[in-house]
């Protein structure tokens, strides 16, 4: 296994989250996808997506963390949270046994399987 805690692997983790949450940017919203995890998760999600920097829009320009959760939001037909900052800011302090970080999960289950999709497999199509 690969140990998560490298900052290298931490940062492969990231980037492919950010490819996860570039397909859903791609989706529509007549595709059906609903998001099943909870808010602060996908919150946390992008916006790691979003500092990783690897989202760009059709001109080249980064996109912000407010048009990143407003396209997916739509995308996934789920509701935008007051504040997203603070959702995801919630979701990086999360500590000990039952509340670790979305990124530090998913960079667990990327490092024992590699061919898996953690963000995708918590959407769901209807």
């Amino acid at each position: 296994m690969i140990e998560t805690n490298d900052k290298a692997f931490r940062r492969e983790a990231e980037r492919r989250l950010a490819q996860e949450v570039g397909r859903v940017l791609a989706s529509t919203s007549d595709d059906c996808l609903h998001w099943q995890g909870s808010n602060i998760d996908l919150m946390e999600a992008l916006h790691v997506s979003f500092t990783c920097g690897c989202l760009c829009d059709s001109n080249g320009q980064y996109l912000s963390f407010t048009a990143i959760v407003d396209r997916v939001c739509s995308v996934l037909h789920h509701r935008v949270p007051s504040n997203p900052y603070e959702c995801a800011a919630r979701g990086s302090r999360r500590k000990g046994m039952h509340g670790r970080p979305y990124i530090d999960r998913y960079a667990l289950i990327v490092g024992q399987q590699p061919d898996r999709s953690p963000l995708w497999e918590q959407i769901v199509q209807q």
